[in-house]
């Protein structure tokens, strides 16, 4: 009999028994404890919770939808109550249907392979070993089984005289820290022809950052290299294909040519920009009423436009409004359905989240404009008051802190704030050189953890509502001179992004702040 204080132990024997019977994902957990997830015949998890676990443990009744949060993000789930024998609520198990995701999984299959783009998943090895290869690899004259066994390496069929220059390449962009790779080089079939290939690749990398496989597109631009708008389709094409696939960001749309893109069809993945499917094939959500109101007239005139210059396929950027009110920029790519007498009656569309690589064009365009403004300036309170302007231009960045050292007292002292409140700012005006937070600021490196502050601190730090920090040490020649300090309300962790930004512009303040306070020493 299960209770309510059963532990993962207690409830392994049920879900077990589920699991195995469904061959689904499987979660379970007690009213007082946390529990089990299964998935492929394995428990995963000793320690699990769910969001919609948790709701039926509360509700008591059973619920079937789309995840919005948790491990099953824009899954399909089924969560039902457990009873005791009075009627008492006591535990709660759910499944994950993967139908849905088969059936994405087999429209991609089937997209891919019907395409001229050869699909690749390696391994960050020697030679690039592939985990993964679409089966229009034969086109090049192999097999899968040529690669996923190991006896054809893809780094061996790279022309030797291009092969330094394309890891030479890809080494640059991920010591950059980019997410994407392209490339053009030649391959030798299995055959022993030549032909020229362009490769599109997605650095994925672990959450530690480490790198550890690329997703890669592979198409033959051999006779398409002397025709440039050829390969600008086809490097399209590759966009499209790569962004599918790329861990279903990609949310597929069928649209009637119809005001305002009545949708037929939705991938369920939709559930990300905070909609369901049906939603939008009801009809009570059309998708022309959530994109940007500045926007909608350029995206309708692009569409007339290119249906009447006889295009079938073309790409837009424009914002969107997510089911929560959050604005985000996506990338439209879209082609065009006609009829046999020409006339378009449908839009298939692949819509993509591109809000973060708009935010680091935003961050490029801040350090340039900063950099002019602080090479007109030797006011060191402009320059603070410059740096701290820039880096809360930055989505999630709401509050701020210049802290420079004090020799004469031997402290750091607060010079320059932003979004903090007055009280805050009295309890962190300064710290004393023996105090732990120097201390960790003399070590040099960045630190994004509440940990930085001492035990005293931490609960004027909660109270603030800080959620998340970013603490830069500011380094001139072999000394530490200072910290750039940002926080933040809304974020729970401070985004690798916005951490190389910060890094970045600390490297680039500490360059005219360091010289105006030596300057103000010898005074």
């Amino acid at each position: 009999m299960i209770s309510e204080d059963a532990g993962p132990e207690e409830l392994e024997a049920i879900a077990v028994a589920v699991h195995s019977l469904l061959e689904l994902p499987t979660t379970i957990r007690s009213l007082k404890q946390k529990g089990l997830r299964l998935e492929n015949g394995k428990i995963i998890d000793r320690d699990y919770t769910g969001p919609i676990l948790e709701e039926v443990l509360k509700t008591g009744k059973t619920v079937r939808g789309i995840s919005k949060e948790g491990t099953y993000l824009g899954r399909n789930v089924a969560v039902c109550p457990i009873f005791s024998e009075d009627g008492k609520v006591v535990a709660a198990i759910g499944i994950v249907d993967l139908l849905s995701a088969f059936k994405m999984q087999e429209i991609i299959r089937t997209v891919v392979n019907n395409s001229p783009a050869v699909v690749f998943l390696w391994r960050r090895d020697d030679k690039w070993p592939s985990e993964f290869v679409s089966e229009n690899v034969v086109q090049f004259g192999y097999t899968v089984e040529d690669f996923i066994s190991g006896n054809i390496l893809y780094g061996n069929i790279i022309h030797p005289d291009d092969q330094k220059k394309v890891e030479e390449m890809l080494e640059q962009r991920i010591r950059r820290g980019d997410v994407d790779f392209n490339a053009e080089y030649r391959i030798f079939t299995k055959a022993g022809d030549l032909r020229w290939v362009n490769e599109r690749t997605f650095i994925q990398r672990n959450e530690d950052g480490e790198v550890t496989h690329f997703q890669g597109l592979v198409l033959d631009v051999t006779e398409q290299k002397e025709n440039e708008e050829a390969l600008r389709k086809s490097f399209e094409m590759q966009k499209l294909l790569k962004t599918i696939i790329n861990n279903s960001q990609a949310v597929a749309f069928l649209w009637e040519n119809k005001e305002n893109l009545p949708a037929e069809y939705v991938s369920e993945n939709v559930a990300q920009f905070g909609y369901t499917v049906e939603d939008f094939t009801s009809g009570k959500i059309v998708y022309g009423n959530i994109i940007h109101r500045d926007d909608i007239a350029k995206v309708v005139e692009t569409l007339k436009r290119k249906i009447a210059e006889g295009q079938d396929s073309f790409g837009i950027e424009y914002r969107i409004f997510t089911g929560d009110g959050k604005m985000l920029w996506v990338d439209e790519k879209t082609f065009i359905q006609r009829d046999k007498e020409g006339k378009a009656t449908h839009i298939q569309g692949i819509v993509v989240d591109i809000t973060e690589r708009k935010e680091a064009h935003k961050m490029l365009e801040i350090q340039r404009e900063l950099g002019t403004n602080l090479n007109n300036t030797w006011n060191l309170h402009t320059i603070l008051d410059l740096v701290l302007d820039a880096c809360l231009q930055i989505h999630g960045l709401d509050a701020g802190g210049i802290y420079i050292k004090d020799e004469l007292m031997d402290q750091i002292n607060l010079v320059a704030s932003r979004g903090l409140s007055p009280e805050f700012k009295e309890k962190f005006a300064r710290y004393k050189a023996d105090s732990n937070e120097s201390k960790q600021i003399w070590i040099e490196k960045p630190i994004y953890s509440l940990d930085f502050y001492s035990e005293h601190m931490a609960e004027a730090v909660k109270e603030e509502g800080i959620k998340a920090v970013a603490i830069i040490p500011l380094k001139y020649g072999d000394e530490i001179i200072g910290s750039l300090n940002f926080a933040s309300h809304t974020l729970d962790k401070i985004p690798w992004s916005i951490r190389n930004f910060l890094e970045s512009i600390a490297l680039q303040a500490v360059n005219h702040i360091a010289p105006v306070c030596i300057q103000a020493d010898l005074s």
